[in-house]
């Protein structure tokens, strides 16, 4: 059988159960990755959907996914169109009898599947980006709780765990390579400030499988994981938080491969508060991809889930002084420049600068969410548009959204004014 496996967000080869599937299905298979186009054409809000650092970080995945499949005797296929229209081409142009894929519960990607199967194309997606499958959740996706709390304690009543992750097929190695563009390394080189917490232009923090993997695996070596809890909601430095999610984001890793090193961490070295909240943060991550699933597009409207009945302002002069770091808050200012120089910001700041612009500002949350898309290296639709909906108070949240003091947030987490003075 002639195959395409067509790489959305799992760039990576291991743990990739799709990929696993297409191999063992395959007597032949052409690797691809559609660089979609409207990525690269404005948003409601006048600027690119993914800006300069994001797309970086994502070539420099692509240039590692590449050198993954060279090891095997493959090599990717990238392309640049609309991601249908290019795989309906490939299909005709090598006879293609299945394309196999992740499945992404976004309208957006379920849309791409919708039109590619009405055009008669044999497809197969598989959902494998969340910490659990599908099967394993405890309860339907209609009677998923509106409430986090609720959802943590049923997961955690149930003793569901996640799979084991799986290791690249070996059938790699027996199935015939189909080539169509010859892969050219991208030149990844771009100027990221040397006070990034995240700094992708070095070797480190790099995107792609094996430099995500190198770091997964260094950090469950240190005592990092056992002081988590105490400095998550740091502002700034590499060392702060778990720094998981650019990787996660793009599929370098997958949630599984990090609760496994986890629960090892757990059995063999130390099990508390700090390495039980990042279980906690992969939960929330996971609760958030179902209430996509549960929601759909209604996560994208103007009231969000619609729990709220508040109305909805937009001031576009104050959208653009934050957008600027402009504003009357040298705090938030710092935190909107941060995001603009590195593509990165720690949790906190994502808190607090989306709760200014929503109740300082008076701005349509919407837009802010818009910007962090366009902005950050770890954009994951689910996570970036629950967050914001949550803050607003148009989400999940029973307290109806959370408003942050902005100078209690700057006394507890900047007194000294380091992390201000660092990006002014």
């Amino acid at each position: 059988m002639k195959s395409i496996y067509w790489f959305r967000y799992d760039l990576r080869v291991n743990d990739n159960i799709s990929l696993n599937k297409a191999l063992d299905d395959s007597d032949e298979i052409l690797f691809v990755y559609i660089q979609d186009l409207k990525n690269f054409n404005n948003s409601d809000w006048g600027f690119p959907r993914m800006g300069n650092l994001r797309k970086t970080f994502i070539l420099q995945g692509l240039n590692s996914l590449n050198l993954k499949l060279n090891e095997h005797g493959h090599s990717l296929n990238v392309y640049q169109d609309d991601p249908v229209k290019s795989l309906i081409k490939l299909v005709k142009k090598f006879n293609i009898d299945r394309i196999y894929c992740e499945s992404i519960d976004a309208y957006e990607e379920l849309d791409e599947e919708k039109r590619l199967i009405d055009h008669k194309i044999d497809l197969l997606s598989i959902y494998q980006s969340g910490l659990y499958l599908n099967d394993q959740i405890p309860f339907t996706f209609s009677d998923l709780p509106d409430v986090f709390t609720q959802f943590r304690k049923k997961i955690e009543f149930s003793g569901v765990k996640p799979i084991k992750p799986a290791l690249l097929s070996k059938k790699i190695r027996n199935v015939k390579s189909i080539n169509d563009e010859p892969f050219t390394e991208y030149d990844c080189k771009i100027k990221v400030s040397p006070n990034s917490s995240f700094p992708i232009s070095t070797d480190l923090f790099s995107g792609g499988e094996s430099r995500g993997y190198a770091y997964l695996k260094s950090y469950f070596d240190s005592i990092k994981p056992s002081t988590y809890k105490k400095t998550r909601n740091e502002l700034t430095g590499i060392d702060f938080s778990t720094k998981f999610s650019p990787w996660l984001a793009n599929g370098y890793l997958s949630p599984r491969q990090i609760y496994e090193f986890l629960s090892d961490y757990e059995l063999n070295q130390i099990k508390n508060d700090s390495t039980y909240w990042i279980f906690f943060e992969l939960l929330w991550r996971e609760y958030f991809r179902l209430i996509l699933k549960k929601y759909g597009k209604r996560i994208f409207n103007e009231n969000g889930l619609g729990f709220s009945k508040q109305k909805i302002k937009h001031i576009p002069e104050n959208y653009k002084l934050w957008i600027e770091g402009k504003t009357q808050s040298n705090f938030i200012n710092a935190g909107m420049i941060e995001l603009k120089e590195s593509g990165f910001l720690s949790n906190r700041m994502r808190q607090i600068v989306a709760s200014y612009l929503v109740n300082e500002l008076s701005c349509d949350w919407r837009a802010g969410a818009a910007w962090f898309e366009s902005q950050l290296i770890d954009y994951d639709v689910s996570s970036n548009q629950c967050n914001w909906a949550y803050i607003a108070g148009f989400g999940t949240d029973p307290r109806g959204g959370r408003h942050f003091n902005v100078n209690k947030q700057k006394s507890s987490y900047d007194p000294d004014n380091r992390y201000e003075k660092l990006w002014i």
